[in-house]
Parts: structure tokens; C-alpha cells; sequence
């Protein structure tokens, strides 16, 4: 797992348009922390953690513009490449990307500790939909529209129900730091599962070819 997540890392620095993607990373970071910190206002959006996901998510494109190119294609390393290091590194990012929105979602429990069940919720929901994307990357560099069309419906099934039941959900959740405790550490089961789940649909796509619509606008001209 160790070696797998260091191969990761060290394959980015070939990726397709790693700066330009890292500055967007970045700036995308900076915006969900700072929606997270809305919550002091009694503002709680799902927004801030998006951001921060999306963040994470560049670096698992990044890998697969590596995963596209011909040096990888015939390489004796491609089938790990394409199974166990995106699903080892997806789990690495999206955790970090999750304990950082905990940080800060801490951060505004400190301040507003009667917004704490809202909190709990927005913490859930964006485990869950963290973990929606590392599926969703298992099957989409293989079948970009089946992987769409299924991310879609469960992204909008999720958001309407959160949408829809934040207040029931915000009611049956504890407005303490027990709560919050046991929501975050429910929202690392939810990735590590998932994280399981990518390495196994990925064994499963692994022989499908790669798909030119899941790349980059630019990479996709070169291909």
C-alpha cells in the first residue's frame, strides 16, 4: 500500500498539465475552506467541502493523464497503475481532503457549538459523496458516459436529500462533540470502504481501454 502510494506521487510528475492543474487545485482549496468558515455566520453549505474535494480530485486526474500515455500502455507496471495505485491514492487524498474539512468544520464548532448536528450532517454528506467520486473515478477512464450517468443520478439523488432532510437528519443527530466524533469517524469508514470498493472495479474494468472523453480538453487533442 506504502509503495503504491509512493509510486503515485512519483508518476504525477510526468502528468499532463501538473502546474496548471496543482494552481487550480489550490485556488479551489482556498475557496472551501473559506465556504467551510461561512458556517461561523450560520451559513452551513456543502459547497466548502466540495472544493476541497474537488482539490483532491485533480491529483487522481493528474495520475491518469499518466495512465493515457503510450510509455505506460506498454509498460509491465500498467496494470498496477491502473488498479491499486488510483485506488490507494484516491483513499490518501480524499482522507486528507476529509480530516481538513473536519478541521475547520472544528473550527466553527468552537464558535457556534448550537450549529454542531447541522455540522454533522454536512460532515456525512460530504463523506458520502467523497466516496461517490472514488467510484465514480474507478469506472469513468474506462466508461466515461456509464460512469457519468450513474455519478449524476447519485449525485442528485444525495443532494436532494439533503436538501430535503438537513433538518430531520440536524434533529436526530446530538448538537454535541460526541456526535461530531462519531460522525467523523463514520465519514473515514465510509472512505476507507469505498477506497476497497475502487481497487475492486477497477480489477474488474482493468482490461477496457482507456477512455479519451474521461482526459483533459488538451490531452485529448494529443491522443
Amino acid at each position: 500500500m506504502i509503495s503504491d502510494l509512493k509510486l503515485g506521487f512519483r508518476v504525477l510528475k510526468y502528468a499532463h498539465a501538473l502546474k496548471s492543474s496543482l494552481a487550480i487545485g489550490i485556488i479551489m482549496g482556498v475557496l472551501g475552506v473559506a465556504m467551510c468558515l461561512m458556517g461561523i455566520l450560520g451559513m452551513e453549505n456543502f459547497m466548502g467541502g466540495y472544493f476541497i474535494m474537488m482539490m483532491a480530485l485533480f491529483l487522481i486526474q493528474l495520475l491518469w493523464s499518466v495512465n493515457a500515455s503510450n510509455l505506460v500502455q506498454a509498460s509491465p507496471m500498467k496494470k498496477k497503475l491502473q488498479t491499486s495505485v488510483p485506488a490507494v491514492l484516491s483513499a490518501f487524498c480524499m482522507t486528507a481532503g476529509y480530516l481538513f474539512v473536519v478541521l475547520t468544520e472544528v473550527i466553527v464548532g468552537c464558535i457556534r457549538p448550537d450549529r454542531l448536528s447541522y455540522i454533522c450532517v454536512l460532515i456525512l454528506f460530504t463523506a458520502i459523496i467523497m466516496g461517490v467520486i472514488m467510484l465514480y473515478s474507478a469506472i469513468c477512464y474506462k466508461y466515461f458516459f456509464l460512469g457519468t450517468i450513474l455519478f449524476i443520478a447519485c449525485f442528485i439523488s444525495c443532494y436532494s436529500f439533503l436538501m430535503s432532510g438537513t433538518e430531520q437528519l440536524a434533529k436526530l443527530m446530538q448538537s454535541d462533540w460526541n456526535c461530531f466524533v462519531l460522525t467523523s469517524i463514520l465519514g473515514l469508514v465510509i472512505l476507507w470502504v469505498c477506497g476497497v470498493l475502487q481497487y475492486f472495479i477497477s480489477l474488474a474494468v482493468y482490461k477496457a481501454p482507456m477512455s479519451k472523453r474521461a482526459q483533459m480538453a488538451t490531452l485529448r487533442r494529443q491522443l
